[in-house]
This record gives structure tokens, C-alpha cells and sequence, in this order.
């Protein structure tokens, strides 16, 4: 904001009369600071921005909490037969262990704690919670040796009176079994039409896992000491940092957090951008543009819109940025978030929104409507782009070469930096940080320099949009 200030300081007409100079430059910021709270005033306080900003963050969540509990409650009991056609009669006893109540919640809570994102996850025990809203079950499970069954069961499972029909052949209980053209060889599951997916995935693992046992007792082996010495150790991870210290690994720290940095930034710069660029657009489609040049100039306009506009979008990141802190400490992860994090991440804020809005207002000036002012921003869209498509390669190196080279390349700077900053663990070196900064906002200056001038000269324009090499025309021309 400051370089849009000198950048008109530099415009206005040189006077020697100290006095008067003072003068004018006074008058000049007043001008620039009644667009801005104008264009804050009819942007902030107004139904659709806080619908928008404000409620339907709200609702979304709500919709998301309702969601679950809706989920939750179609959960209907799970109670059946199921039946298994198997030579050997040993599938089904065992499968049938698998299907009781308490050994179903045991196997997810032991899938979710073997998960490292989740196993130590702040805020409460996931698997103990994802396990209290499984459906009560009630299956039982019936052994059938005679094969010549299979279509008067398969009636059954027609009309509904079986919670399924597993054939086992007798080869799948040998070790790597192959069928004649020695492939894999499987067993078949039958459901019913109206079988929930969840729950055939529930039949599937008990009758695959009670195959696995049947084989390890036809071997002559206890199942249970068998699964304990197969059982893979736990790993405690610790990442050790260039001097020598050591850190637990957090890989919520290294993927999500910086992901929510990021599009934090991402979410108010655009947002206030595209104000601006819908504003300024309608204001030059409807000619209310003219009758503001008639009392300021095309830089005051510029200058006091940029402000406006970016109090706009820091009401948003001050409001998403708040929900987003509290709940990190709400879920005791606060202490991922540095007071270092927090300050460049303003600092990035600054820049990434002088780049964004200084593109929309100069495109919005030279272009009659939305359709038109996309092709102009899509170039610089796409570059845009390059952070969220390399989220994770930069979330998890920080400080390797692609996050490296995408740090210094315009406008994508802000956002990059961001995602490495907030990274856990590996610490960026000061010089990339603060090579970023001066890099960054020498080009902040050079984009207001053009945005300037493409405003100035396309602001009263009308007729065909310019094509990009016209705007480099108008650059050198103004």
C-alpha cells in the first residue's frame, strides 16, 4: 500500500511552494481515504458479504456436523444371516468371531491407531469415538458343506432372508492358491441388491479373515501367537534438524497445517480481489467511474480502492485466522503455531494481496465485463495455481529444490512461502526468508507501477477489450 501512496506522490504535480505542496498532498490522502472507507462500508456492512463471509462459513459446518449425526442415525442394527458354503465347515465358526460386536470394534480401533496421522491426534481418542457410532450387530453365521445348495440359497439372498452367501471352493484354504490358468484364486460374495456398502465390506473381512485362520489351524498353528509374532513394531519417529537437535515427527504439522496457512491467504486475497474486480467493472459498465474521475484522479481512485479493499480482506483473515487459532488450542495444537508463523504470515498477507489486487483492479479497468476480464487472468491464474499443485512435495521438503525455485517466482511468492514457513520440523534458512521479502515486494512495486498505468489509461475506455500485448502497449504509452 505504501508503494501505491509514493507511486501517487510521484504522479502529482510538482509544486515549489512547500506550503502548498503540503497542502495538496493532505487534500490527495483525504480523497484516498474517503474511497477507501467507501469502498469498505459498501462492501463489509452489507447482507451478502456477511452472509457470505460470516454465515455461510457457519452453515457449512453446521451441514457437515448434521451430516454425521444424520449418518449416525441411519445406521440401522446390523441383523442377519450369513451363510458359508465351505467343505472343511471351519470357515464359518470363524468368521463368526470376526462378526461379533466387540471384535469389530476392536479391529477398527486397531486400524486407526496403526494410522500415525491419527494415533496421537490432539483434541481426543479418534478410534475410541469412531467406534461408538458403529450400529449395534447381531449376525449369525451358518456352515452349509453341501455345494448343491447354492441356487436355493441364492434364492434367499434374492428376497432378502440372507445378509449374504460366501462360496469358499476347497483350494482357498491351501496356501497361495491358484486356479487352472494360475491366477489368484478367490471366494464369491452374494448380497442383496439393498446391502449397504459398508456392511459388505464388513461381511467381506470377517469371511476373508476366518479363511486366514482356517488355513493357519489346518497348518497346525496357533492363530493368535502367530498374528503376535507377525505384528508389525510401532516406530517412533524423530527428525533430527542440521545443529543437531531432535523433534518428534508430526505429519499434521507437515501436510495440513501449512495447507490451512495457505489457503487461509489464498481465501481472503481472492475474495477481496474479486470485490474489486466486480466493483470496478460495474462501476465502469454503469458510468458511475466517470463521475468519481470528475471529483478525484485515476490514482486517488486507484490508491483509495486498493486500501478499501484491503481492509476488506483483513477483516476476513483477522476472522477466519482467530476461528482457525482457536481451534488449534480447542484441540491442543496450539503450540504448532509459532508467533513467528503468525508474523510472516501477515507480512506474506500484505504482499500477496498488493499482487492479487493490483491484478483485478488493472484488468477490471480495461475490460467491459467478467467474460472478458477471465482471459486476461487466467496467465496469472495459473501461475497462481502453482502452490496448491505443489502443496505436498513443499509441505514435505521445505527445503528442497522445487520449494526452493517456485520461492522466488512472481506472484506466486506469498503463497510458497507460506507453505514453507509453516512446516514443521525443518526450519527455512533466514536468507531464502528474507531474499522472499525484498524479491517479493520489489515486484509488488513493479506490479502496482503497471497496474497503475493500465488503470489510468483504461478506466474511461470502451468498445473491444485489449489483448495482453496492448496492455504492455499502454505500460510504455502512459
Amino acid at each position: 500500500m505504501m508503494s501505491s501512496l509514493n507511486l501517487l506522490a510521484r504522479q502529482c504535480p510538482r509544486v515549489r511552494n512547500p506550503a502548498m505542496a503540503e497542502r495538496m498532498h493532505a487534500s490527495s490522502m483525504r480523497r484516498i481515504w474517503t474511497i477507501a472507507f467507501r469502498e469498505f462500508r459498501h462492501t463489509v456492512i452489507t447482507k451478502g458479504f456477511i452472509f457470505g463471509a460470516l454465515v455461510m462459513p457457519v452453515v457449512m459446518f453446521a451441514a457437515i456436523a448434521a451430516l454425521g449425526m444424520l449418518i449416525g442415525m441411519q445406521m440401522t442394527p446390523v441383523v442377519g444371516t450369513l451363510v458359508v458354503i465351505d467343505e472343511s465347515g471351519t470357515v464359518a465358526g470363524f468368521a463368526a468371531e470376526e462378526l461379533t460386536p466387540e471384535q469389530v470394534a476392536k479391529d477398527m480401533q486397531e486400524a486407526l491407531q496403526r494410522n500415525s496421522t491419527l494415533k496421537n491426534w490432539p483434541g481426543g481418542d479418534v478410534a475410541q469415538q469412531a467406534t461408538a457410532s458403529l450400529p449395534s450387530i447381531d449376525v449369525k453365521v451358518e456352515s452349509v458343506q453341501d455345494a448343491t445348495r447354492v441356487d436355493e440359497l441364492r434364492a434367499k439372498v434374492q428376497d432378502g432372508s440372507l445378509l449374504g452367501l460366501a462360496i469358499v471352493p476347497p483350494e482357498l484354504l491351501n496356501a497361495n492358491p491358484k486356479d487352472a490358468e494360475g491366477n489368484d484364486l478367490t471366494y464369491t460374495l452374494i448380497v442383496p441388491t439393498r446391502s449397504a456398502p459398508r456392511l459388505t465390506g464388513m461381511l467381506e473381512k470377517s469371511i476373508a479373515k476366518g479363511i486366514v485362520k482356517a488355513r493357519v489351524q489346518r497348518v497346525g498353528t496357533d492363530y493368535t501367537s502367530l498374528k503376535a509374532l507377525l505384528a508389525l513394531p510401532e516406530t517412533s519417529v524423530r527428525r533430527m534438524s542440521v545443529e543437531g537437535a531432535e523433534a518428534d515427527e508430526n505429519v499434521l504439522a507437515k501436510t495440513l497445517l501449512p495447507m490451512g496457512f495457505m489457503m487461509l491467504l489464498w481465501a481472503t486475497t481472492f475474495a477481496s480481489g474479486q470485490y474489486l474486480l466486480t466493483t470496478t467493472i460495474e462501476e465502469k459498465a454503469s458510468k458511475v467511474m466517470e463521475v468519481l474521475l470528475s471529483a478525484v484522479s485515476p490514482m486517488e481512485l486507484l490508491c483509495g480502492k486498493l486500501l478499501g479493499y484491503a481492509m476488506v480482506s483483513a477483516v476476513m483473515l483477522g476472522m477466519y485466522g482467530a476461528l482457525g487459532i482457536a481451534g488449534l488450542i480447542a484441540a491442543a495444537m496450539g503450540d504448532l503455531v509459532s508467533p513467528g508463523m503468525l508474523i510472516l504470515m501477515l507480512v506474506y498477507f500484505v504482499m500477496a494481496y498488493a499482487f492479487v489486487s493490483t491484478m483485478m483492479a488493472s484488468v477490471g479497468s480495461a475490460v467491459n465485463d467478467l467474460r472478458e476480464a477471465q482471459s486476461l487472468v487466467t496467465p496469472a491464474m495459473l501461475i497462481l495455481m502453482l502452490p496448491i499443485m505443489l502443496w505436498l512435495p513443499i509441505s514435505e521438503q521445505p527445503n528442497g529444490w522445487i520449494a526452493t525455485i517456485s520461492s522466488f517466482i512472481p506472484p506466486a511468492i506469498p503463497f510458497v512461502m507460506v507453505l514453507r514457513v509453516t512446516a514443521s520440523n525443518e526450519q527455512i534458512d533466514t536468507w531464502q526468508v528474507v531474499l522472499s521479502l525484498v524479491w517479493g515486494f520489489a515486484w509488488v512495486g513493479v506490479f502496482i507501477w503497471g497496474g497503475a498505468k493500465i488503470f489510468r489509461v483504461g478506466v474511461l475506455m470502451q468498445g473491444k477489450p485489449p489483448s495482453p500485448r496492448e496492455l504492455l502497449k499502454w505500460i510504455r504509452m502512459a
